[in-house]
């Protein structure tokens, strides 16, 4: 198996996965690495990536394990709010299900109620990743919220209960993976912006100790790579905080 048959078998692992609460067998781990899980070493490999990746392998882990003590005091509480709401059997909300599907909204509603405990349960697939849990749950609730107003866009089919269950995880889960990339993302940015107010500094801090006075934007590009409009950029975000660099 070649490195892009490699990443492609494992992307639609993990789509697997996410379809099934992050949870695979170990047929099906077998179904697409059945070259790589014949070699000890490499399936040891395989194995740790994805329970790194908080999928378990044959039946799934225990997601408390990997909370916080801030996030278990939320979810023991959130949790205490949510036994106010019955839960109700499978045949019983299959059929709610379907007036959903249909249109009807006080159905929808019922529905959205009835999935309040699974946003909790999802979103303890994602804590650990940069978000609190309880940020985790309005992002999961909020989704919630808008899938369920979309379920007439599903057929009412004999299979009304793993559609709806599927349609609703997935927009979910979607929602929370979207929000830890965006917060990913931003803290990139702001990391870069801190890497750049550091170089700056460095090499004015060399210069001035060199030339044994402060120095100017002029002096730091013609002894760096660095722009003037870097180094004013990075002058600019630290609030004229360089002290070694002379203010015109």
């Amino acid at each position: 198996m070649n490195e892009q048959q490699f990443r492609e078998n494992l992307a639609a692992l993990t789509q697997l996965a996410k379809a099934q609460k992050m949870c695979v067998s170990h047929e099906q781990v077998s179904q697409y690495f059945s070259d790589i899980i014949e070699n000890e070493e490499q399936n040891k490999l395989l194995q740790d990536y994805l329970r790194s990746q908080k999928i378990s392998i044959g039946e799934q882990v225990d997601l408390d394990e990997y909370l916080s003590m801030e996030d278990k005091d939320y979810l023991k509480e959130y949790e205490e709010s949510l036994q106010a709401i019955p839960q109700m059997e499978k045949e019983q909300l299959s059929e709610v299900m379907l007036s959903a599907v249909a249109g009807d909204q006080e159905a929808q509603q019922v529905v959205l109620a009835q999935f309040l405990a699974q946003a909790v349960e999802l979103a303890k697939l994602y804590a650990g990743q940069g978000i609190l849990l309880e940020d985790l749950v309005g992002e999961g609730n909020l989704a919630l919220t808008q899938a369920v107003s979309q379920l007439p866009a599903l057929e009412a089919t004999d299979r009304i209960w793993d559609d709806v269950n599927g349609f609703l995880g997935k927009y979910m889960m979607d929602a929370m993976e979207q929000m830890i990339n965006e917060e990913a993302d931003e803290k990139n940015v702001d990391q870069k912006i801190v890497d750049k107010i550091n170089r700056v500094a460095e090499i004015a801090g060399e210069l001035s100790e060199e030339m044994r006075r402060k120095v100017t934007v002029e002096e730091i590009c013609a002894n760096s790579d660095l722009t003037m409009d870097e180094v004013a950029e990075a002058m600019k975000i630290s609030g004229n905080q360089i002290d070694t660099i002379e203010m015109e």
